[in-house]
């Protein structure tokens, strides 16, 4: 696949975000992170670009590691999802605040919010001591980091400021609905630093060849262009997406350029060649 590194806007300095997925089942195979897809559309709406998007299993020492490289590398913004329930393996809040080198309190209002819930789902039930536990573990928030309540779902996210002040740091759980709707919030949203790509436009030119047939094209026009992306993503026997994204006033020139190759190769090589 033919890619290049995401354009910076001369003379600004582009919000750094990140996603640090956590689970075992996702790099089994056995789920499809669709979330970091959702939040990444997401924060382009808002001028942010992801930068990096990283997944780990259900270990402290990776999720600590791979945290410890999203501050060293001076991120503003970087979100984590996954591991925040009852049972033994959901690790991730513990081992966040150990990253950020924070105790782990326990929150009595997000405690208090998880049993009404819990009342309101088991009207007229007591609550078991093995719930209550699991309840108790999902109330325990690094220090420093304050709930966003979840409307739908019952462990709650996380935000806070981090790394002196200089990283904004979400922890969400896992389950799409959940996720989405957190992100979705006034909470969530009301926290993002402000972007410098809002203007971003992206163009497609669909090419009915082979990705090899486009390569060193596309690489000359890269340089040519350096300030924007240009890529190039197989869908399927002669049938590649070249994408062109950046600032519309040089996405227009590049992305036209482009056409012009599709087509003149299109009339040589009708079959795709």
């Amino acid at each position: 696949m033919f890619r290049y590194s995401l354009m910076q806007a001369p003379g600004t300095g582009p919000v750094k975000a990140g996603s640090l997925v956590v689970g075992n089942e996702i790099l089994l195979g056995r789920t499809v992170d669709t979330n970091t897809v959702f939040l990444a559309e997401n924060l382009l709406g808002k001028g942010i670009r992801l930068r990096r998007w990283v997944m780990v299993p259900d270990e402290s020492g990776m999720i600590c590691k791979e945290l410890g490289i999203f501050m060293e590398d001076d991120y503003d913004l970087v979100v984590v999802s996954g591991g925040m329930g009852p049972t033994h393996d959901d690790i991730t809040v513990e081992a966040v605040a150990k990253a950020i080198s924070v105790p782990l309190v326990f929150h009595d209002g997000c405690f208090g919010r998880m049993m009404e819930k819990w009342r309101s789902r088991n009207p007229g039930k007591t609550l078991p001591d093995s719930s209550k536990k699991g309840l108790e573990k999902m109330a325990l928030v690094p220090r420093d980091l304050e709930p966003i309540i979840n409307e739908n779902g019952m462990v709650e996210g996380l935000a806070g400021s981090v790394n002196d002040g200089r990283m904004m740091i979400f922890i969400l759980p896992g389950v799409p609905r959940e996720y989405r709707g957190l992100v979705c919030s006034e909470e969530f949203q009301g926290r993002l630093p402000s972007g410098h790509e809002k203007d971003v436009h992206i163009r497609e030119v669909h090419f009915h060849g082979k990705e090899s047939q486009m390569a060193l094209f596309l690489s000359d026009l890269q340089k040519r262009f350096p300030e924007i992306d240009i890529g190039s993503y197989p869908q399927g026997p002669n049938s590649v997406i070249i994408r062109v994204t950046g600032y519309p006033d040089r996405v227009g020139p590049a992305a036209d350029i482009v056409q012009e190759e599709v087509d003149r190769l299109h009339r040589s090589f009708p079959e795709g060649g």
